[in-house]
């Protein structure tokens, strides 16, 4: 399983209600996976769940919505963040358990992009500054093929790569290469002119309107980590 050994960011606050309909979301392709999730719930961070089941869409008339091109297990990622206000975080390390997670974020956000979830993308961001180190290829494929240019996490990938990266992390990529080298010489001139560099204050990558009352850390319960461990005693 994807979180195996993890720490999970768990609300000690007050759960989200439980109450009101249910719908189902019926995700994949080849072998999809049938969730269900209240109505209420995904319709208050997700706009395009929020037309889909508010209007005249068959979606709405059937309680039931296909998402064939998403990945079940990430969508499960977004089921835990809805619910929970909190995200599963691997403790990190090297080789491939580490990129397949960071990996899965990539998707994550671009999920989180189809669906409309500010406060999910920026949560994910957060979550891939946390693991930078564990940066692969298959992150930029993902995010430069399924983001606009104007994209947060573009700015985000580029900024990781310029101040982390190694040059046998990256292949074909025009387009993010451009994006790194500008940024890298912008940030060369930036440091010649006095000026410092990009915050290091995860907002400055996040969609919200400016200032810290807008972002999803400050509405959602208080967060405490808690390991793999308890979470098997509950």
């Amino acid at each position: 399983m994807l979180f195996d050994n993890v720490l999970f960011l768990r609300s000690i606050s007050n759960p989200t209600s439980l109450s009101g309909r249910s719908i189902e979301v019926i995700v994949g392709s080849e072998h999809p996976i049938t969730f269900s999730v209240h109505e209420n719930l995904i319709s208050a961070a997700s706009e395009i769940f929020k037309k889909c089941m508010g209007g005249n869409w068959k979606e709405g008339k059937n309680r039931s919505v296909r998402l064939e091109s998403q990945d079940p297990e990430v969508f499960q990622i977004y089921l835990h963040w809805l619910y929970c206000h909190t995200f599963p975080v691997r403790i990190d390390s090297p080789g491939l358990s580490g990129t397949v997670e960071y990996l899965q974020l990539a998707k994550a956000y671009v999920l989180g992009d189809m669906s409309q979830d500010g406060a999910f993308k920026d949560a994910t961001l957060d979550a891939m500054m946390d693991k930078a180190g564990s940066t692969a290829s298959d992150v930029i494929r993902v995010i430069y093929d399924n983001t606009l240019e104007s994209s947060e996490a573009r700015s985000l990938l580029v900024d990781l790569y310029a101040n982390h990266g190694h040059g046998n992390w990256l292949r074909d990529w025009a387009e993010f290469l451009l994006d790194l080298v500008t940024a890298v010489l912008d940030k060369r001139l930036g440091q010649e002119a006095g000026s410092t560099s990009k915050p290091t204050d995860s907002c400055a990558y996040h969609q919200h309107p400016p200032g810290g009352f807008f972002c999803y850390r400050n509405r959602s319960p208080s967060t405490v980590l808690v390991s793999q461990e308890d979470v098997d005693e509950e």
